[in-house]
Formats: structure tokens, C-alpha cells, sequence
């Protein structure tokens, strides 16, 4: 069993960020993942005139839910869809700053739900 070591007052500072620490978005966008919530498509912010996706709204909402981390202890880690868990492995766990040590320095918080996210990964295989 997976145990959390962050309050839901951690959650709440993570969701009151305005301007995330990019590892914060990088763990938010796999947990999003993982919950199948997609990204919002909003204009670029460098000016590039095109539209990207951008999950930090998504996981602000998500954040927000009373229940949410009530659906991490429940999630269905025994069907995990493996679309989300091919995402999963081939963007956030090859890249070299999800690591929970280095979350940590952003947000504790992000540091617990980085482990989540490696351990929902660790029980898929």
C-alpha cells in the first residue's frame, strides 16, 4: 500500500500556485494522465500564435476536488488503461527531473504525488 506523507493543506498551496515551479506541472500533468483528465488547449504563451496543451488548469480543478486524494487511495490501479501508462513511461519516467528528490525541492506535496505516480507505474508491471 502506497501512503501519502502530505495534508491537505499541501494541496491546497499547490493549488493556489499561480505560477507552478515546472516540476510541479510536469507531476501534475502525469497524475492528470493517469486519471484520463486531458489538457486545455490555450494559446501559446512564447507567441508562437498556435494553441498548446496546457494541464495546469485541469490539475488546479483537480485539486480542488474534496475527494481527490480519496481517489488516489482509490484509484483502479488493476485497470489502468495502458494508453495512459505508455504516456506515462515514455514521457515522465525517461525524463531526468521527475525524480521525487528533485520535486521536493518545488513542493512537498509534488514530491508525494511524483511517488504515486512511479508506484501506480511499479504495480502496472
Amino acid at each position: 500500500m502506497f501512503f501519502f506523507n502530505y495534508s491537505l493543506k499541501d494541496i491546497t498551496v499547490v493549488k493556489s500556485m499561480k505560477s507552478p515551479p515546472a516540476g510541479v506541472k510536469l507531476v501534475m500533468e502525469a497524475v492528470c494522465i493517469l486519471k484520463g483528465i486531458k489538457a486545455d488547449r490555450i494559446p501559446d504563451p512564447a507567441g508562437s500564435g498556435k494553441k498548446i496543451e496546457d494541464f495546469w488548469g485541469p490539475a488546479k480543478r483537480l485539486l480542488g476536488d474534496i475527494r481527490f486524494l480519496q481517489s488516489l487511495y482509490e484509484y483502479d490501479k488493476d485497470n489502468i488503461p495502458p494508453a495512459y501508462m505508455a504516456i506515462i513511461r515514455k514521457q515522465y519516467l525517461t525524463n531526468p527531473e521527475f525524480v521525487p528528490d528533485k520535486i521536493r525541492n518545488a513542493s512537498t506535496a509534488a514530491e508525494g504525488l511524483c511517488k504515486w505516480v512511479i508506484a501506480m507505474e511499479f504495480y502496472d508491471t
